[in-house]
């Protein structure tokens, strides 16, 4: 009888530590609510994958010889030409800062982030910086269009420049202003350039069609203007973050519980 009262008692003070353990572990990783869940296999595909590495060397080469053929037809009385690129998951990898808040147990936060790109360290895409620099040397302009914050330019040229991107000053870096629409700083920039060229990870960072579309627009309209892929738009893969993943509910502010309900309703089973 003693013995079945010890079993008992241990047994209830397992369940109880099991409880405690499982309560502080949801509470530290918020467990399938949250992005932490979806993005752990999207940072390591990024870090370690070749498969990354190829796809965008890949993007660049196929870049270097779009613009090659541009080089080649450009008439000596147009304006100069010009390429438009983003800048994170386009040129600049920040998976080091997505693996941070995995490792910490923390969401996203603008102030997680800002401490990142303070310290200007991200290093560059694949192949992006051989390319950029043949695009320099060719005499084409090259305007890095981001959706960083003002406060972060100085950080972001320092970055830029250390990592071997040319052009990297703040006549070619344009940060975000009052809009993430990057329509109107493009045109601006279209005012006395021929954009050959626009690269990104993101289909905002092509053209404004995309901008605060649903997802089935999205795909809809890549569709309709796929002959733009791999001619004048040059697509980076970045599975980690984007626009990609909030229009799956029209970026309408959703809690993360929504959130993860809407992405399982959203897969397509058979």
């Amino acid at each position: 009888m003693k013995q079945l009262i010890l079993a008992i008692a241990l047994l209830v003070s397992l369940s109880d530590c099991t409880q405690k353990t499982t309560k502080v572990f949801h509470q530290s990783t918020s467990r399938s609510i949250t992005s932490l869940d979806y993005s752990l296999n999207s940072v390591l595909w990024q870090q370690r994958s070749g498969e990354y590495r190829a796809l965008c060397y890949q993007a660049f080469a196929l870049a270097k010889m779009q613009l090659q053929e541009m080089i080649r037809q450009k008439p000596v009385s147009s304006k100069p030409l010009a390429i438009i690129t983003d800048i994170d998951e386009s040129v600049l990898d920040n998976s080091p800062q997505q693996a941070h808040d995995l490792l910490n147990h923390q969401l996203y936060t603008p102030e997680s982030w800002k401490a990142w790109t303070a310290l200007a360290r991200a290093k560059a895409l694949p192949g992006a910086v051989e390319f950029f620099q043949f695009a320099n040397q060719n005499g084409v302009q090259i305007f890095y269009i981001s959706n960083r914050n003002a406060d972060e330019l100085e950080a972001t040229i320092q970055n830029l420049k250390q990592t071997g991107f040319p052009q990297a000053d703040a006549q070619h870096v344009i940060m975000k202003g009052s809009s993430s629409d990057k329509e109107p700083r493009r045109l601006a920039v279209a005012e006395k350039h021929q954009v050959a060229m626009l690269i990104g990870d993101n289909l905002n960072d092509f053209d404004k069609r995309f901008y605060q579309q649903d997802a089935t627009q999205r795909s809809a309209l890549v569709d309709a203007h796929h002959q733009d892929f791999g001619t004048r738009f040059i697509v980076l893969p970045n599975a980690i973050y984007g626009d990609w993943e909030s229009a799956i509910w029209n970026a309408r502010p959703v809690s993360p519980k929504v959130a993860d309900k809407l992405k399982h309703e959203a897969l397509e089973s058979y």
